[in-house]
Parts: structure tokens; sequence; C-alpha cells
């Protein structure tokens, strides 16, 4: 039987779901309560009047939260907590049901789930999906209201709620058998700041629960690969069958060009030392363009030595980088900006800066449908990034090539 449930907080409103499991919310909000305090940004941040608001909230979600409660309502007060420290790295995750991605490929596999109580109970809307299709059809590529494409494989409408504010993601077609037209994808709320949204979602193979905190939603990008239908061409992007990592290439006569795709300590380091062998012997143009976008970070280790190279050789140096650019990407980002006649371009950064995980401890929670995972590094100097980002000196537009605009950008200010 169908019920309604209110996911509080993130969407205000009321709107017909299927049943999903239900957990002791105050025993998850418990361990949430304590595991949080063990971590690096709480402990750097919850001072003084901050530290008052947390008991304050704690005490408020308590009396809210049952020890009988839906299991998305339960998650939401989770993360209402957890969003009091400015901690993109730090998050409370649902538990993956046990099943691969080849698996969501197999019909047999499909037609099994499709008669379990986790697929016919999924959250669903009660519309006509032909009439809401046309409608978002006709959205603009930058209206996050519209039709996107999750891969090749899922489309889903994005559309306004009863709140200007809020939005939902519902399923228009799938050809995974593990989602059905009719089954919510995402909600999505509106913040303070321009173009960004707080979005808890389901995953998209596991149908886990998952929460993007402060999410910047551009150029018709919701996440990194669901984009809007119609959009042919994404220059946000690196394209990586054309692009070779940590390798110094020539583009014009006074520009040259380095893409580094991560600073993971795991096989980078012959291509660190060979790219700064590379920039001492090579670097000869005026101009080096250091493109990090994608780079979702890593260690100092493998990114210090290349930024001191790029420093001692005098190059003018232009740094390009998208949302996906996070973590030790933007710690560089910032680095290469203290170099004098550096110049930032392309798409503000993820604003996961200043905390990080050394060791990757994850906790289950009691109920064993959540996990959270408590950061445990702090680099409290760039604490103003964090869920901010690094803001470009120069924005660049998602309708060509970023590295050729850079290029011409570069010529006229040579002219």
């Amino acid at each position: 039987m169908k019920k309604l449930i209110t996911v509080i907080a993130l969407i205000t409103i009321s709107f017909t779901l299927s049943a999903q499991s239900n957990c002791d919310c105050k025993a998850e909000l418990d361990f949430v309560y304590e595991k949080m305090q063990t971590m690096s940004s709480f402990k750097s941040q919850i001072k003084g009047d901050l530290a008052q608001t947390f008991e304050a909230k704690y005490q408020e979600l308590s009396e809210k939260v049952t020890n009988d409660m839906d299991k998305l309502d339960c998650y939401v007060q989770l993360n209402n907590l957890m969003g009091l420290v400015k901690d993109k790295h730090a998050g409370v995750y649902g538990v993956r049901s046990e099943y691969s991605y080849d698996d969501t490929l197999d019909s047999a596999f499909t037609e099994a789930y499709q008669k379990t109580d986790e697929f016919r109970d999924f959250p669903t809307v009660d519309l006509d999906l032909e009439a809401l299709r046309e409608e978002l059809s006709v959205k603009p590529i930058n209206d996050v209201e519209g039709v996107y494409n999750i891969g090749s494989l899922v489309k889903v409408g994005v559309y306004r709620v009863d709140q200007s504010d809020s939005l939902m993601a519902v399923i228009l077609e799938s050809k995974l058998g593990i989602w059905a037209p009719g089954q919510i994808y995402l909600y999505m709320s509106a913040t303070d700041q321009p173009n960004r949204f707080d979005i808890t979602a389901h995953g998209q193979v596991h149908k886990n629960l998952l929460f993007y905190k402060s999410h910047l939603v551009e150029y018709g990008i919701l996440l990194s690969n669901v984009v809007k239908d119609g959009l042919t061409e994404n220059h946000v992007f690196v394209d990586a069958e054309e692009h070779e990592t940590y390798k110094l290439k020539t583009l014009a006569e006074d520009v040259q060009y380095v893409w580094m795709n991560s600073f993971s300590r795991i096989g980078n380091a012959d291509n660190r030392d060979a790219l700064v062998a590379q920039i001492q012997s090579e670097l000869t143009a005026d101009n080096l363009i250091v493109d990090l976008r994608n780079n979702g970070g890593g260690a100092s280790k493998i990114s210090l030595p290349i930024v001191k190279a790029i420093k001692k050789s005098g190059v003018k140096v232009y740094v390009l980088t998208n949302y996906n650019s996070g973590s030790n990407a933007e710690q560089t980002t910032i680095r290469l900006k203290n170099i004098k006649n550096t110049v930032h371009l392309g798409q503000t950064t993820h604003g996961a800066v200043s905390y990080g995980h050394n060791y990757g401890t994850t906790y289950e929670s009691p109920s064993g449908l959540f996990y959270i995972a408590p950061t445990d590094m702090k680099f409290n100097h760039y604490l103003k990034y964090e869920e901010v980002g690094v803001s470009p000196d120069v924005k660049l537009s998602p309708d060509s090539d970023w590295v050729e605009q850079t290029i011409e950008i570069i010529k006229a200010q040579n002219q």
C-alpha cells in the first residue's frame, strides 16, 4: 500500500511514495552525533557559539526522529546534523545492495529484482510521465528543469514541485531493469548560493542513498554523467581520449600544455618525476596551460614538486579547472595562483579543499542501513574555500573548447 511521507527539511511538501525500509532513527542520530565529534573538521569548527548551536540542533532533531522512521526521512535528518560542519569530504551514505553493474544488465537478475519488495516499494510519483516529458523537453540548457540523460541508458525529468526552491528528478525511461518509469531518482533544495543545491539522491546502480551538499548545477550538467538531453558537446570536461595525462605538449610557438587527471599516490610517482624532468628540460614557451579539469585530488607529495618546478621555470601560468576539480587539485590551483602572473580560467572548483581522509576509516550505523566516513586530515588555512570552491579569474564559455579559448586569451594579451 502506498503511503504519504514528507522529506523533512529537504522538501517541505508531501507527495505519494511507496513504503521504504524503516529504522530506529534515534539510534542512527546518536551514532552520527558521536562519530561527527571525532572529525578534524568538527574539532576545528564547532566551538563556542557553534558548539551550542550544534547541541541545540541535536536536541531538536532528537525530538523529531522516532524509533520506527522511514529510511529516507531519517537520512535527511542525519544530514541536517552533518550539515552544521563545513566538510565536503565527510558524509553519511546508504549501504549498497550486494549486486554489480553487470547484474543490472542481466535480464534474469533484473526480472528477479523487479519482484522484490525493494523494487516494488521504491519511492514513486503518480504523474503523467509523457506530459511531464513534453513539458520539460522545451526547457533551455541553462534551466535546471528539463530532461537529462544518465549515460545512454536512463532518462530523467527534473521539475519544480510546489515550492520554487524544491525540485525532484523522476525516471522517464530506463534500459536498466533496476529502474522503472515513475521512480524517484533524487530530490533537490536550493541553497542561498546561486545555482547550488543540496541533493539527496539514490545511487544510479545500487540505489543507495547519497547526499551532495551545496552542489553546483551549471551548463546543463546535473552530475558528472547526468547531462541535459540535447547537450551534444561538453566542453566543460576533458576528453580523456584526446588528452594524454602528465605529458608536456606544445600547442603553439609560445604555448605549452599539460593535463593532470589525478594526484593520487597510487601510480603517479613516476608520472610526477617524468613531468618534473620534462618541465626542467623541455618547457621553453612563455606560456603554460595547466589543465586540472576532472582532477579529484590526491596527495601533495605528487602535486607540490610539479608546482615548484613550474614556479622555478618563470613562465606565465594559465590554470584550467571545472567543478570536478577537487581536494588537492584545488589546493594546487591556489598554490599556482600564488605564482606571479598566473591566470585561473574555467569553472569554480568543487569546494572540498580543507579536509581529507588519510586512513579511509568508515563506520556502519546501528541499523546497518548507513555508514559514516569521517575525515581525519585538516588544512584549515583553506577553510574559506570549503563548500564554495576557488572561483576563476576568467569564466569560460561552455560553447567551445576551453584550451582553444585559453589560447585566444593568451594571443590577445600578447598583442
